[in-house]
Order: structure tokens, then C-alpha cells, then sequence
């Protein structure tokens, strides 16, 4: 069977691709430009053309096109002209895995790093798992060898919806993608609906968050600790039993007589989270199995492979470490900031919002988060050619410049690059830090290569 991806350079598509070659499929793609991702799956043996074109058809059985790709594409127009089969990325990872054991990974954040994390557990614990997550780690968004399949699920287009996991973990829900679901109440429906219809077997919800908190309340599933319930020492038991506690500093995770560390306290919550959700999730597939959680401890957590984009570190420039992470929303800036500042203490934060929509609903939570940073470098909002009416950055600049903080006004990536060359020292930093789901982390390359003098 002929597959034929538009949008291939994409971070969940080209995953979805490299697993439908994996499966046995003849697999060919198109974007618009070049991308790490595009590489990727080129490095596959994936055709990959660039730019859109209905030529692109020959021999093609079904036609996978990201969100992106609107339906009055001509390339899309053509296909659905010749009675081709025309299915979202969602539609087919549901066809791809119909009859597979399938753990799902959704959630506003964090579960692109939990479902890497469920899959290095699994694959400590003897099982040959098989992966497709949103974000690459060790350059890969898909490995395919055995079940079950650890499925990160996407909400922004509504793609988690197709899907029917045997297990489910919601790593957190609050309202996000302004552009989709339009308000709190619609997301929270949609979620409602999908859980009340889908059921699956094992269910972990990540509380803390007004959303998944309904959501908990609605099924009482599995959890595990909230931000504000680690950084006050409180542990979380499930009525399975299995429980999370502190001790000496440290957060475990204990079921029956098995006591596995998950970090310590002193860690960014969100980091704790992540292990926390995916702990629970392995946990209750491996006991499903007769099989046992493999043996945790620092040097364990701190060898489970990175996922890039996140708090990646990149290099070092002039003494300072170069720091690349893909956080776009209020709480994932938060949590970046609350990292960095364990990390480092003083950094400088280059900001690139993603979307107008989303920097419009959020706009005050944006500022509220921003205005105590240190040392701020804004970018114009990177459209990701969203067409919306809304507001502009340089506002945010306006707003926030006229406290004692070093808060400069960048109008394209060069410009931020002159700025840290030319106040590098005033800023007394010991790293530099990237934020957005932009183009935002070529700002540091450029330092690094030296382009931007």
C-alpha cells in the first residue's frame, strides 16, 4: 500500500510516516520547506518532495495531510477529485494500530517527555515496546519493534479523539488551542465525551490543572502528585493502592512491596510529573504482564534519553550555556523559568510567542509569567501561518520595559543576536534560553556559528 504525507516535515507526521515504512508501507511525503525533520525521515529512505503538487499522486492508495494542510489545497483537491482515500494524521495512526495494544500519551503538557519516558521503562523492563511521540529523542520520533505501542496523542486538531487506547494518560488538561475548541467549556466536553465513550482499561489523570481536575472528579482514575502537593512534601495513594510518598527529600513510588525513586524534591515538579505519570502507566501494564518495573534510581533517570526542544542543551557561547526549549504556553513558560532559575539562577530568556491565537486568549497569563524575568529578549509572535487577527509582542514589550529589568524588543532572530552580543556582559548570565515552538532556537546556532556579526 502507497502512503502518500502532506506536511512530512512536520514533528507528528514525519513520526507517523517512519511507522507506516516500519509496518511494511511504500511511503512518500511532501512540505513546503526543509526541516530537521524532513532530514529525519529522508536518513529513512523516505522520498520526500518539496512544495505541494497533484504529480505527487501517482500510485498513491491514501493521502495522510497534516492540520496544516487545508482541504482546498490543490494537491488535496485533486486527490479527493480522483476518489482517493484522504485521511488527518489522526484518522490514520487510528488505521495504522487498529488491532495493537496501544498506551496513550495526551495532555496540554508534558507528554511528549512522559511518552519517551513509559517507553525507556518498558524497555528496561524487558519488553520490546514500539514508540511514536511528537518530539524527537537520539534524532528518532518512531521506533517500531513490538507491542504494546506508547502513543503520544495530539488534542490541538482533535487527533486524540480518533484513537482508542487500551490504556490512557492525560498528563495535565487545561484550556489550550484557542483556535480549536474556542473555550474552557468546549475542550472539556470533547474530553468528557471521548472518555465516556472510549472507557479504556487503565485511565491516569494528572490533577492540578482545572480541567483534568473535573476530569478526575468525573472518573477518579489513577493520579499522581500535584505541583503544590510535592513542593509541600504531600504524597498522593490510588485506590489500587499504589501510592507516591516523600521521604528523606525524595519522591517514590510504592506498590505492594516495590519501592521505585522517582526523584528528588528539589527537581522541577514538572520533571517528578512526567517520571510520576509514566511510573503508573508501565506499572500497570507490566503487572498485567507478570512482570516486574525495572530498578530506578539517579543515574537511571538522568540516562533516559532526551526528547530535543526540551530544555535541550545545545552548547556553549562565550562561557554560557546555550539552552533550546519548545514551552508556548503560560504554565510551560512557568515551568521553563522555574527550571532554568534551579539550573542556572540569572539566564537570559528569548521569547518567542507561537500563534497569534494563543497569544491573544493568553495574553495577561503571558505577562503575569514574564514580568519578573530577569533578563527578557522579545520576538514578534511566529504566525506558523495562522491567519488571525490579535495582538502584536511588541505590546507585551511596551508593558514590561518599564521595570528594572534588562527587557529588549527584537524584530527578527538577528536583531535578538545582536542584542545578547552587545549587552552580554551587562546581563551577567550564565545561559541563554530559547522559548517557543518557533524558529526562536536559531537564535542560538547563530551565536554559536557566529553569523549574527
Amino acid at each position: 500500500m502507497h502512503i502518500h504525507f502532506m506536511g512530512i516535515g512536520g514533528s507528528g507526521v514525519s513520526g507517523l510516516a517512519a511507522a507506516a515504512k516500519s509496518s511494511g508501507c511504500k511511503v512518500t511525503g511532501c512540505d513546503m520547506k526543509e526541516s530537521s525533520f524532513l532530514k529525519m525521515v529522508r536518513a529513512q529512505g523516505i522520498e520526500c518532495m518539496l512544495g505541494h503538487d497533484p504529480s505527487h499522486l501517482e500510485g498513491v492508495d491514501i493521502l495522510v495531510r497534516s492540520s496544516a494542510v487545508p482541504l482546498d489545497n490543490p494537491e488535496v483537491a485533486e486527490a479527493l477529485n480522483r476518489g482517493m482515500k484522504v485521511v488527518t494524521r489522526g484518522e490514520f495512526l487510528a488505521i495504522l494500530l487498529e488491532k495493537k495494544h496501544k498506551i496513550g500519551v495526551g495532555g496540554s503538557h508534558g507528554k511528549t517527555s512522559t511518552t519517551w519516558m513509559i517507553y525507556a521503562l518498558l524497555r528496561a523492563a524487558g519488553v520490546e515496546a514500539s514508540v511514536y511521540a511528537g518530539g524527537k529523542s537520539n534524532g528518532m520520533t518512531s521506533v517500531s519493534a513490538g507491542e504494546p505501542y506508547v502513543v503520544e496523542l495530539d488534542e490541538s486538531d482533535g487527533s486524540i479523539f480518533k484513537l482508542k487506547p487500551d490504556s490512557l494518560v492525560i498528563t495535565n488538561l487545561e484550556f489550550e488551542h484557542a483556535d480549536f475548541y474556542k473555550t474552557p467549556a468546549e475542550m472539556l466536553k470533547s474530553f468528557e465525551r471521548y472518555l465516556l465513550s472510549e472507557r479504556p482499561e487503565n485511565l491516569i489523570i494528572g490533577r492540578g490543572y482545572d480541567l483534568s481536575d473535573r476530569l478526575f472528579e468525573m472518573f477518579l482514575p489513577l493520579s499522581f502528585p500535584t505541583h503544590d502537593e510535592i513542593r509541600n512534601g504531600v504524597g498522593f495513594e490510588n485506590s489500587d493502592c499504589s501510592s507516591f510518598y516523600m521521604k528523606e527529600g525524595s519522591l517514590f513510588f510504592l506498590s505492594g512491596d516495590t519501592e521505585i525513586y522517582a526523584g528528588d524534591i528539589a527537581e522541577p515538579t514538572h520533571i517528578l510529573q512526567n517520571r510520576s505519570a509514566a511510573l503508573l502507566a508501565a506499572y500497570e501494564y507490566l503487572s498485567k504482564k507478570g512482570l516486574a518495573l525495572p530498578q530506578i534510581d539517579r543515574e537511571f533517570w538522568k540516562n533516559v534519553p532526551k526528547v530535543d526542544r526540551r530544555f535541550q542543551n545545545i552548547g556553549t557561547w562565550h562561557g554560557m550555556t546555550l539552552v533550546d526549549d519548545y514551552a508556548h504556553h503560560p504554565s510551560e513558560v512557568h515551568a521553563l523559568i522555574e527550571q532554568a532559575e534551579h539550573e542556572f539562577k540569572n539566564f537570559c530568556l528569548v521569547f518567542q510567542p507561537h500563534r497569534i491565537s494563543r497569544f491573544t486568549a493568553f495574553y495577561d497569563r503571558f505577562k503575569e509569567v514574564l514580568k519578573d524575568a530577569g533578563c527578557l529578549i522579545i520576538l514578534p509572535v511566529y504566525s506558523a501561518g495562522e491567519k488571525f487577527e490579535g495582538r502584536a509582542s511588541e505590546e507585551l514589550y511596551e508593558e514590561l520595559k518599564s521595570g528594572d529589568n534588562f527587557v529588549f524588543y527584537a524584530e527578527n532572530i538577528d536583531k535578538a543576536a545582536e542584542i545578547i552580543e552587545e549587552n552580554e556582559k551587562k546581563f551577567h548570565a550564565s545561559a541563554i534560553v530559547s522559548v517557543g515552538a518557533g524558529d526562536v532556537n536559531t537564535v542560538l546556532t547563530k551565536l554559536m556559528s557566529g553569523e549574527s556579526k
